[in-house]
């Protein structure tokens, strides 16, 4: 059964020049009606949703057309499985260094809500020079998304 691009890029929460730009750069291969019409099956869908997924976590579409290119300019069963091992291991590296910057980061906002709920039923204006001399605000330095939060100090 095909699908229409427009029909895939809904069901993938995506555009359809996103999924035409996938094509475009090799990616994706659909088959083509005698008359020339893209005919997208189960597999094009599957294979969008992976680069999809490999895109948002921040891989650039140059190296997954290089992982996609492994197997056919592989000689062997042997050297294609041992290159992609190889770029899937660096990728999955990748990966555990994204997951450990969420972690700091997602850690660094449970402090800033903790630190927030001391704020909570103020009556002061929200303001640099109000809250600087608030004893609750004397724990934000250590907080590092508060210093996106707080009024930035002007340098006059």
């Amino acid at each position: 059964m095909s699908s229409k691009i427009g029909a895939i890029a809904e069901r993938l929460g995506t555009t359809v020049r996103t999924l035409r730009f996938y094509e475009e750069q090799g990616l994706v291969h659909p088959r083509r009606s005698p008359g020339g019409t893209r005919r997208y099956d189960a597999e094009d869908e599957a294979r969008f949703a992976a680069l999809l997924a490999l895109t948002r976590l921040g891989f650039s579409l140059e190296r997954l057309a290089l992982l996609a290119g492994v197997r056919p300019g592989s000689d062997t069963g042997d050297a294609a499985s041992r290159e992609v091992a190889s770029q899937l291991r660096a990728m999955d590296l990748e990966l555990q260094q994204q997951a450990e910057a969420i972690a700091e980061q997602r850690a660094d906002i449970a402090r800033a809500q903790t630190f927030l709920a001391g704020c909570h039923g103020c009556t002061r204006r929200p303001v640099r020079t109000e809250c600087d001399g608030c004893a609750v605000s004397a724990g934000r330095d250590g907080i590092a998304v508060l210093r996106v939060v707080w009024d930035e100090r002007r340098h006059d």
